[in-house]
């Protein structure tokens, strides 16, 4: 990339150096995260549970997760919402019917199904916090925000930076932050960016860096209008072996790159020498061999800024492949202003062209990039990772990412030649074998597999899409794995002159319904969690599980001095500053969510025992709120059989207030399902002081007779524990999160 002088080189790494040497720290990928999620349990509710230590091995400090995150919602009108997985459900022939008065109008945002969260819009602050803790909880280690429709979308990244950030200085541990811009045309949207994010050093602690600098996924080679070279409306010309293909030029401005575009005929292995030269015929720069590939543009940086003058580009056959540059042809005496009109480019005159010596009536597809101080900046700022928008063709140059392909994914590779990167898809908007729409009932669902999609009445909801992109992405074990994705939820409605491979009468493109949509952020009814635990699983296969402390116990005491609990491993942490406080409009007019059942912020408990009892204990942010009296206060949830098809999502058992609200007792689930009941087994002794709770429990009432007990354990505040799956993400405050459970095995 060019640099244009030592002095703002070292500017900038003083710059970076200064910024983000905290961020190096806080990203430091050795820890799953400070609440040590990786060695917390769970089973979704297909029955699937998640991989220990003991499954995948330890911790892989160098492997990372990319996730795609959307910050349109709520962004392109206030109709609807349209949920089509509910339209159709109800009135399955509005899906060939484009006049429906079901459907929204043309091209109007159309939800395929609806999220745990409801129809939210990106500036909602409580649904940002918890995409930020179920994204640290999962392993994520980056979201790329969509921006490639030329829209940046500040209304949504800027409350989403301010809660990521307060987040993190809790001590949290979450997802970074990048954007992955326009495939071929991302100069607006880099140059925006800039100018609003990271030139002003906005929130500077939640940017996501990759090889030492911010990463953005942009092509640098299309930050200038000049870069965008093409082969329409040109012919191709040959250079043979021993030919020399010239153009010459004056540059009216200052300019720091050469850029090409040839031809190869589909040859592979084929390479340009490449020689600017000055009016006297000194060499400003010399490529020896530049591996092409076919028909795309590539860009040479200069060391430093040629200045105005006349120069000449000339082209050479390295003597492998065939290989030429594309042209356009010229009419007239008037080379230059013929030329310049055919072929314009800012601030360049062209002079004339030739082959081996002879004239040309042609202008070849060459050009410059005038000298730009702010993308002299940019190029210097950010590591550069292009992202390839083809489903099928794989990478076509170095340091390009997926982000989406059918199976089986390509490895994209780094300049050095190393793996670097997969790309894994829920589903895929493709068709017989081209990109396509999701409408389409041949489109990859998510339980497309073995190269087909099945009929719907074969459809289901085992992520079979996504586990057969999984295995293919943990067999080439990249350095990064980019999901696809968390949060798109909308498509606009088309028709069937769509200019998409096989549109439908109702036409949607990237989602459409259940099967065919490809989001694994929660959603009411349906799947529910499945996805995000499918997740989760297979990021602890790629990145591994710490292993947990030993236990270690101590003689309690229930006195309300809690010194004794100071020697007792392991802590058992939860995410800090998530208590659910919602009040923001929802999607279309007229709607708000509203839920304030936060209340206490549970930051640590711990597990010990005796001949007798099992002793817990419980520490939250500030003083306890609420007592035994108060509406699903403080409740303790025991898994004690490691079986989750028996009692209420698997608790057995409950510590909670009796029905005077005057001690805790233990409590007996006693139906399973979603509409459990409880029978009171005993009194439960408790202390409680400040911040802090402690409670034993007879062992002979739990049925833990061991030695050494083991048992799964979560605490919760402000919600009911025999309620629905949601309630554990939606509402108050669980420790651990969603449905996750502390495994508690003594040694």
């Amino acid at each position: 990339m060019p640099r244009t002088n030592r002095a703002r080189a070292l500017l900038l790494a003083l710059f970076l150096l200064l910024t983000t040497s905290q961020i190096l720290c806080a990203q430091s990928p050795n820890a799953w995260n400070p609440a040590q999620s990786d060695q917390w349990v769970a089973v979704d509710q297909l029955g699937r549970a998640l991989p220990a230590n003991a499954d995948v091995g330890d911790i892989r400090p160098d492997k990372y997760i990319a996730c795609f995150y959307f910050l349109w919602n709520g962004r392109h009108g206030d109709a609807g919402p349209y949920d089509i997985t509910k339209i159709l459900a109800e009135h399955p022939e509005a899906k060939d019917d484009p006049d429906s008065p079901l459907w929204g109008k043309l091209y109007a945002p159309h939800h395929w199904g609806e999220s745990i969260f409801g129809y939210y819009v990106g500036e909602d602050e409580s649904v940002l916090r918890k995409h930020a803790q179920m994204l640290g909880d999962a392993g994520v280690d980056v979201i790329c925000f969509d921006v490639t429709n030329q829209l940046t979308y500040p209304e949504s990244y800027r409350p989403l930076f301010k809660v990521f950030s307060e987040m993190q200085q809790a001590g949290n541990k979450v997802p970074k932050v990048a954007f992955l811009c326009p495939f071929g045309s991302p100069n607006k949207v880099v140059r925006e960016l800039w100018r609003e994010v990271y030139s002003q050093n906005f929130y500077p602690d939640v940017w996501f860096y990759w090889k030492g600098k911010p990463l953005i996924l942009a092509d640098p080679d299309y930050l200038s209008p000049a870069l965008r070279l093409t082969s329409q409306n040109c012919v191709p010309i040959e250079i043979g072996k021993g030919d020399v293909l010239a153009q010459t030029f004056r540059a009216k401005s200052q300019f720091n790159s050469v850029n090409v575009c040839a031809p190869t005929w589909n040859d592979t292995n084929s390479a340009l020498s490449i020689t600017l030269l000055d009016a006297d015929g000194n060499v400003v720069l010399k490529v020896d061999s530049y591996d092409v590939v076919d028909n795309l543009g590539f860009e040479l940086p200069l060391e430093k800024p040629a200045p105005t003058g006349e120069y000449t580009i000339e082209l050479r056959n390295v003597g492998q492949g065939r290989v030429g540059c594309w042209s356009r042809n010229v009419a007239g005496d008037d080379y230059t202003a013929a030329a310049n009109q055919t072929h314009k480019v800012a601030a360049i005159d062209w002079l004339g062209a030739t082959k081996n010596g002879q004239k040309l009536a042609s202008v070849l597809m060459t050009s410059v990039s005038l000298y730009d101080e702010e993308l002299d900046n940019i190029l210097n700022f950010f590591t550069f990772r292009p992202s390839q928008p083809d489903y099928f063709i794989g990478p076509r140059k170095p340091n390009q990412w997926s982000w989406l392909e059918a199976y089986p994914q390509h490895v994209f590779y780094n300049d050095q030649g190393e793996p670097e990167e997969v790309g894994v898809g829920v589903a895929q908007n493709a068709t017989d074998g081209k990109l396509s729409v999701m409408s389409n009932p041949r489109a990859y669902g998510r339980s497309y597999h073995n190269g087909e999609e099945p009929a719907p009445e074969d459809c289901n909801y085992f992520g079979m899409n996504f586990q057969e992109q999984w295995d293919r992405a943990l067999e080439l074990d990249p350095e990064i794995i980019f999901v696809t994705g968390w949060n798109e939820w909308i498509a606009g409605r088309f028709d069937i002159n769509a200019p998409f491979h096989a549109p439908t009468p109702v036409t949607f493109v990237d989602q459409y319904n259940e099967e065919f949509s490809r989001d694994c952020e929660p959603m009411v009814g349906g799947h529910v969690d499945d996805y995000y635990y499918q997740m989760i699983a297979n990021i602890r296969r790629f990145k591994g599980v710490s292993k947990q402390e030993p236990s270690q116990t101590a003689a309690i005491t229930l006195d309300g001095a809690f010194d004794d609990w100071t020697a007792v491993r392991p802590i058992f942490f939860d995410t800090a500053c998530d208590p659910v406080h919602r009040d923001c409009r929802g999607w279309g007019k007229g709607m708000r969510y509203f839920n304030q059942t936060g209340r206490n912020d549970i930051l640590e408990t711990r597990v010990s025992y005796d001949n007798a009892n099992v002793y817990f204990y419980l520490k939250v942010a500030d003083a306890l709120q609420g007592d035994l009296k108060s509406d699903n206060w403080l409740a303790l949830l025991l898994n004690t059989d490691d079986d989750v098809s028996t009692g209420h999502y698997g608790v057995d058992y409950l510590i909670r207030a009796n029905a005077e609200g005057t001690s805790f007792e233990l409590q007996k689930v006693t139906n399973e399902g979603e509409t459990a009941g409880v029978q009171s087994v005993c009194k439960v002794d408790s202390s409680a002081k400040g911040a802090e709770l402690e409670l034993t429990i007879p062992r002979k009432a739990l049925g833990l007779d061991a030695v050494a007990p083991s048992l799964n354990f979560k605490w919760t505040d402000g919600l009911d524990p025999l309620g629905d799956w949601s309630v554990y993400t939606t509402d108050g405050d669980a420790a651990p999160n969603d449905l996750y459970f502390y495994r508690y095995q003594a040694n």
